[in-house]
């Protein structure tokens, strides 16, 4: 029985997926993956036996993905497997900044401690200092259309907000699951001109990094609002708490709560519950599982961040992966690595990527190390491996 290593607490779910072929174990001194959520892999040495690690998640920055990629270890996450629990606490969060809801229980609750008090009077008497706006026409912009993006964006207009939406390539798969409704414009600027609401679904990179800063935030109308459950680094918090001092902005959520984003008057700070339930968890265990296993059984190569997606059904006596870390594979020495070795290719499937390349290659007969050594020995190739 294989082992695989989790480094955070993983749904039982997963035992669905892994079966008697897979035993997930917290120590192991040969895994042949690992599974993680939010452990922070930059300074962890994976053990040489380690294939692939499988993010339950989407979000991977706590992984230091083109390390392993050029060590021929696979990192894959999951899209989509809690975009719906992130979608509900977006909507929860933009019902949180129109009305006062928070502070609102907050006063409620403190009425208990005041002796004599009738609650009922108190209550009509007070409620004004709570008053807030609705969400319905207001104008909100959803910068970033992933799987999470594109449910929060249906979600508004199902709410009756005027929604436009901004993604630096839009395939047609995403303007299929879009509701028509849905303004596409062309760029960030043009996003956030005139919004009442933000709502950010992008990945933190150098040209993400933050994207709200005072600038950005006076392109929104008054007293607008932000939500952050992407990532706490896209928001520029000392222009935030400027805005919220002036009255520019109402209210900022953020998912990822930092020193700096405490105790401040219009900013609400969730910790981290976007993907807290257990459904979600489930999703993105399971999924992640099918990944693992899918890499380590066939080859196939689903939803990596650091590889080519690469698939291909099995045919022949014998099937071979091969990692490299070049942006294109050099086809004609490594087809020629397998004619050095005797071995004939009976079908093969190669992608290029951004850094990086994968391949796979069914033969028509069961080789051995010779095979391996001679493509390891072809210049870019990292890692080969039989099946």
């Amino acid at each position: 029985m294989k082992e695989v290593l989790r480094l955070n607490p993983i749904s039982p779910l997963i035992d669905s997926v892994f079966g008697d072929k897979y035993k997930l174990v917290a120590e192991s001194e040969s895994p042949v993956g690992i599974l993680v959520r939010s452990f922070k892999m930059h300074e962890y040495q994976p053990a040489k036996s380690v294939l692939c690690v499988g993010r339950a998640g989407a979000g991977v920055n706590n992984i230091p993905c083109d390390k392993y990629a050029e060590q021929g270890i696979v990192v894959f996450n999951t899209p989509g497997a809690n975009a719906n629990a992130v979608k509900e606490l977006v909507l929860l969060s933009l019902l949180l900044c129109g009305r006062k809801i928070i502070p609102g229980i907050a006063w409620a609750q403190s009425l208990k401690d005041q002796e004599g008090v009738d609650v009922g009077p108190a209550v009509e008497k007070g409620k004004g200092q709570f008053v807030g706006g609705e969400i319905l026409g207001k104008k909100i912009g959803i910068y970033g259309l992933g799987a999470i993006g594109r449910l929060v964006a249906n979600a508004c207009v199902a709410l009756g907000m005027n929604v436009v939406a901004y993604n630096r390539t839009v395939r047609d798969e995403i303007k299929k699951e879009l509701d028509p409704k849905v303004k596409l414009v062309n760029s960030f600027e043009e996003l956030i001109e005139g919004c009442d609401y933000l709502s950010l679904h992008v990945a933190l990179k150098d040209n993400t990094r933050e994207c709200v800063n005072a600038a950005t935030i006076a392109k929104m109308n008054d007293g607008a609002s932000i939500v952050n459950a992407a990532r706490g680094e896209l928001v520029n918090v000392a222009d935030v708490k400027a805005a919220l001092a002036s009255g520019k902005l109402n209210r900022y959520v953020v998912d990822f709560p930092s020193a700096d984003t405490l105790g401040v008057d219009g900013i609400i700070p969730i910790p981290h519950l976007g993907a807290s339930t257990p459904e979600a968890e489930d999703n993105c265990a399971v999924m992640a599982g099918k990944e693992l296993v899918d890499f380590v059984e066939n080859g196939n190569i689903v939803n990596s961040v650091n590889y080519p997606d690469v698939s291909l059904a099995k045919s022949g006596a014998q099937r071979v992966v091969v990692l490299l870390n070049v942006a294109e594979c050099p086809c004609d020495a490594v087809k020629a690595a397998f004619a050095k070795a005797g071995v004939k290719i009976v079908n093969s499937v190669c992608k290029n990527g951004k850094a990086t390349s994968a391949a796979i290659f069914d033969i028509d007969k069961k080789a051995d190390d010779k095979l391996v050594k001679e493509l390891e020995a072809v210049g870019g190739v990292v890692k080969a491996r039989l099946i």
